[in-house]
Formats: structure tokens, C-alpha cells, sequence
């Protein structure tokens, strides 16, 4: 039997077996870690459900509580019923002073107070006119202006709380032609665009609150419309109208 020497290439097979398979090992090392990084990023690129956040439009300066609950400002309507006397019963806005003229009863501070408050003021002041126990319900709302792309534009006295999607509900919804990703809302002179398309399929951008005098302005798409399709076909029959009779005219 033939011995092995150093330079023998019995010796040199085993050695080369070794390499080899310490290089496929190190290759399914990097293809391990590769795929860990990948799936990081992955997790890391991928926008999560849970951290969609309300757009934050910062509250009018005047405004140092929430809407649901605080206090009124100029612009709020006061939706007033004194029982028993359906000439006091009506819708009074605060005006940009604070106050809310009520025919019979005087000019009452309202803006900075709650709603609560508002009602003992009434309360007082039919008292001081002769009611002996005068029964008396206010419910505040806010009016909110809507222009732009949507059906029904208008001035809109809305509960305090409403948001944006509720408010364009009553509105009556968008035109063919609206632009929901260029909605915008002012306020205090200062306007914030708000992606409605996205609040439609259920973001969070449908939840910001309105406030009184906020003006939200629906975008308007450009380009070609379903309304510019039946524009040019009304066009191009008249055309083909023209010259059918222009054709039967000259073979006559």
C-alpha cells in the first residue's frame, strides 16, 4: 500500500472537503443575518395601524379648553328656550365682543363662560323681568363656514365637538369634481391642508375638530372630469351634426 506523503494528494482532499464546507457554513451566515436585516427594515419601513395619529391643528388663541365641553366664544350660537314664552326662544350668536343681544332681556356677557354659567345669567336676568321661576334650556353650537367642491355650501351651526368628516356629511358630501386630498381648513388666518381621501377609507384625519369661524374649503381636481367627457361628447355631436348637413347640402 502506497504511504501518504505531505505533498500527496491523499493528504490535500480532506483539506479541501474542510474549506469547503467551512465557506458554505459562512455563506448560510451572512444569508441568515441578511435576511434578519432585511426583516427589520421591513418593520421598521412599514407604517403601523395603531400609530395613526389625529392631524394636530393648533386651537384658536382664544380657546384655552376643549370644545365638547368648555367654554363659548365669539361666533357660538346660542340656541335659547325659555318655556312658556316662544318670543325669548331663538338662536343668538355671540358676537365678536363676547356678548349676545336677546331682545327683552338685554345684552349678557357670554364668550369665556361655560354653558352653565350662561344659563344662570339668563336665568337672572328673566327674574329681574318678572318670571317668577323661569324654566330655561341653552345649547351652544358653533357655526362653521363650508365652501368649495361640496354640494351644499353654506354657513353651518354644528354641536361643539364636530369634526371635519361630520361636518361635510351635513354639507351633503363632495361633487364629482372635489380634490378630498386638498381640503383645507382655516383658521385664525392660517390654513392646514387635511387628506380627506385618506378619511374616508377610515384614517384619523376625518377627527379633527372644528371650531366657530373655521372655514373649510374643499380643493377642486384639474384636468380631465367625468363633467368635461360630456361637455367635449356634446361638442363633437354638434360638429358631426354640422357636417352631415354641410355634406347633404353640397350632393344636392
Amino acid at each position: 500500500m502506497r504511504s501518504a506523503t505531505p505533498d500527496s494528494p491523499l493528504r490535500q482532499r480532506p483539506v479541501r472537503a474542510h474549506r469547503r464546507s467551512s465557506g458554505a457554513r459562512a455563506r448560510r451566515r451572512r444569508e441568515r443575518l441578511c435576511c434578519v436585516a432585511l426583516g427589520m427594515f421591513a418593520a421598521l419601513a412599514t407604517p403601523s395601524v395603531g400609530r395613526a395619529q389625529t392631524p394636530v391643528l393648533p386651537p384658536p388663541a382664544d380657546t384655552a379648553s376643549q370644545r365638547s365641553v368648555g367654554a363659548l366664544r365669539p361666533g357660538d350660537v346660542l340656541k335659547i328656550l325659555v318655556f312658556r314664552d316662544k318670543e325669548l326662544s331663538a338662536e343668538y350668536q355671540i358676537d365678536a365682543r363676547g356678548y349676545v343681544q336677546i331682545p327683552g332681556l338685554g345684552v349678557i356677557k357670554a364668550a369665556g363662560l361655560d354653558p352653565t354659567e350662561v344659563t344662570d345669567r339668563l336665568r337672572l336676568a328673566l327674574v329681574e323681568r318678572g318670571f317668577a321661576r323661569p324654566e330655561i334650556s341653552v345649547q351652544p353650537l358653533i357655526r362653521v363656514s363650508v365652501l368649495g367642491e361640496i354640494r351644499a355650501p353654506n354657513v353651518y351651526p354644528v354641536d361643539p365637538g364636530t369634526s371635519l368628516l361630520q361636518l361635510l356629511t351635513v354639507a351633503g358630501g363632495p361633487t364629482e369634481r372635489a380634490k378630498l386630498k386638498d381640503t383645507r381648513v382655516i383658521r385664525d388666518g392660517r390654513a392646514f391642508q387635511v387628506d380627506m381621501e385618506s378619511a374616508l377609507r377610515g384614517s384619523a384625519a376625518g377627527r379633527v375638530v372644528l371650531y366657530s369661524n373655521d372655514v373649510v374649503v374643499v380643493g377642486r381636481k384639474k384636468g380631465f372630469t367625468t363633467e368635461n367627457l360630456g361637455v367635449t361628447l356634446t361638442v363633437a355631436s354638434l360638429v358631426l351634426a354640422v357636417l352631415n348637413i354641410t355634406f347633404l347640402v353640397r350632393q344636392n
